[in-house]
């Protein structure tokens, strides 16, 4: 018996210790809802906090959370919160695409009791202001233009190509534009002579070749203008670009047999490995094998890294002229030089000839 009482008496003298020291975790937040208020759609997505506190005798350890919907995105912290101190729980809810008035549930999961806790986010979102022309997707001054760049593809010297682009009178007023720095071989007019107010106008651009005294891949701009602007305001542009050909589909024949004929000593130029920074260079050999004689009408190369050179522009019938091609290590970044270089010439089977040029740098 008196070992009896001796074990009830240790009971009750240090149950609670034992108690206490299997404590446990509880979770108490500063608020359980969070609401945004009325917000607009092109906002885009917005964030709240959610501060909580370990109220428990535990480490607090949230395990997972989730939301009721894939708009909603909750952050929690990975690492164990000790008792008596707090931590955030972040709240991500995007908009796109949901007008008005929104409620979520965001379920916080935790080695608590219960395991599960329930936050609330909601607010109103104003939906974006559908625009009357929405496919007029680039905003300048007072228009708005379906495209800023028009790309002539291939232009032949002795057929003048035209096109168009649309834009939107944005303004309040009729509009009529000017258009400045236009290169001599573009012809640039606005079709109406004005537009009203939320109509819709044209822009033509026409592309005569021969003017531009060039070959090959061009690009150019030109600006416009608005009424009452006294100077262009830059990026107010539209971008042109073209391949410049000639037509040698009515050639005759016999003009055929008796053009030039263009041969390249090499297809391709590989330097390999190229170390250091100190310039290297190759020559090839381009060589006339036709009647009359080669006109090298451009070298084209669109590489800071790489130069092209011809030690002439013309080539004699069975002669040849020196295409030197140099590399420079110090002006390129990359450790690996994969470019081309374009010979334009008067060779109607081969009007432009296309040479790879290889290097890796060490």
């Amino acid at each position: 018996m008196k070992h009896a009482g001796s074990v009830l008496l240790f009971a009750v003298l240090f149950w609670p210790m034992l108690v206490l020291a299997e404590g446990k975790p509880a979770i108490t937040f500063e608020k359980e809802e969070h609401d945004f208020g009325s917000f607009a759609e092109s906002l885009g997505m917005v964030t709240c906090t959610f501060t909580f506190t370990n109220t428990g005798n535990a480490p607090l350890l949230i395990t997972n959370a989730s939301a009721s919907c894939g708009c909603t995105r909750p952050v929690f912290p990975k690492e164990p919160v000790a008792p008596g101190k707090s931590a955030e729980i972040t709240v991500t809810f995007n908009p796109k695409g949901r007008p008005g008035a929104f409620r979520k549930n965001v379920y916080i999961y935790s080695n608590t009791e219960p395991s599960k806790t329930t936050l609330y986010i909601k607010g109103i979102v104003i939906p974006e202001e559908k625009k009357e022309h929405p496919e007029f997707a680039y905003a300048m001054g007072k228009i708005a233009l379906k495209v800023r760049h028009l790309p002539f593809f291939e232009v032949y010297t002795d057929d003048p190509k035209k096109l168009s682009v649309e834009f939107v009178n944005n303004s309040r007023s009729p509009l009529t534009l000017s258009f400045d720095r236009v290169p001599r071989h573009l012809s640039v007019k606005q079709i109406s002579e004005s537009v009203a107010p939320g109509q819709i106008g044209l822009i033509e651009v026409t592309y005569n070749a021969s003017k531009a005294k060039d070959w090959g891949i061009r690009r150019d701009e030109f600006y416009i203008r608005f009424p009452g602007e006294p100077n262009i305001i830059p990026g107010n542009t539209i971008s042109v670009s073209a391949d410049i050909r000639e037509d040698y589909s009515k050639m005759s024949s016999e003009q055929k047999e008796r053009a030039p004929k263009a041969l390249l000593s090499e297809n391709r130029i590989d330097f390999e490995k190229v170390q250091g920074t100190t310039p290297v260079e190759k020559i090839i050999k381009i060589q006339n094998n036709g009647k009359t004689n080669l006109q090298i009408r451009k070298v084209s190369n669109e590489s800071n890294v790489v130069t092209a050179e011809v030690s002439r522009m013309s080539v004699q019938s069975g002669k040849t002229v020196d295409l030197k091609i140099t590399v420079y290590p110090a002006k390129t970044k990359s450790k690996v030089l994969n470019h081309r270089i374009f010979v334009i010439t008067n060779d109607p089977d081969h009007p432009t000839l296309s040479i790879p040029v290889f290097a890796r740098f060490e």
